[in-house]
């Protein structure tokens, strides 16, 4: 009985992370139409948040994680976070580079974990953590009050400073995953969040 309420769990949590996909997709459909009302845009953004938030918390309560779901989670995350943040970029909100720079910053955690660290599940990083947090700011910032409207027009202005912080985080998993490589075959430890 224990196992099947752990598989629940898991299965509710995989199923916040997969919403992502769906809510993506309804962002998507919005800029596609012109229908960027904050009325519509809002709630796709905080929901995403909301499922980001609450879905680590129920795969936790069936035990731990698994490496599935923890995929799942990061590539649900990249896929909202791009699909959002891409076409506020085409939308003039946000300079082109910051989707850019999120998905370079993605692509290189995802190979960091796999490659370097040799991990079945994606490893994170405190500056990485604080990137992603980030990420939902600009999408709920941005589908609340775009550009010209104030807090949008801050989040332009400020974003070679964002850039700065996503440049920062791949610097910082570098410079960790170095010092990991240079250490001697055998004494490998992983880089804790």
């Amino acid at each position: 009985m224990y196992a099947q309420h752990d598989l629940i769990w898991k299965a509710a949590a995989n199923l916040l992370s997969a919403s992502r996909f769906v809510l993506a997709s309804l962002w998507l459909a919005a800029y596609a139409t012109g229908n960027r009302r904050p009325g519509l845009m809002g709630p796709i953004a905080l929901a995403a948040a909301a499922s980001d938030f609450a879905d680590g918390r129920l795969a936790r309560h069936a035990g731990s994680p698994d490496r599935c779901g923890r995929w799942l989670d990061a590539v649900a995350d990249i896929a909202f976070i791009l699909a959002a943040l891409s076409c506020e970029a085409r939308a003039g909100s946000i300079p082109a580079y910051i989707p850019v720079l999120i998905s370079l910053s993605f692509t290189q955690y995802a190979l960091d974990s796999v490659l370097i660290l040799g991990s079945s599940a994606p490893i994170a990083s405190r500056l990485g953590h604080w990137a992603g947090a980030l990420n939902y700011i600009l999408v709920i910032t941005l589908a609340f009050a775009p550009p010209p409207r104030q807090p949008g027009r801050l989040i332009r202005r400020a974003a070679p400073l964002i850039g700065i912080l996503y440049i920062a985080s791949m610097i910082e998993r570098a410079l960790n995953y170095w010092q990991i490589l240079k250490q001697p075959r055998g004494k490998t430890n992983a880089v804790k969040d």
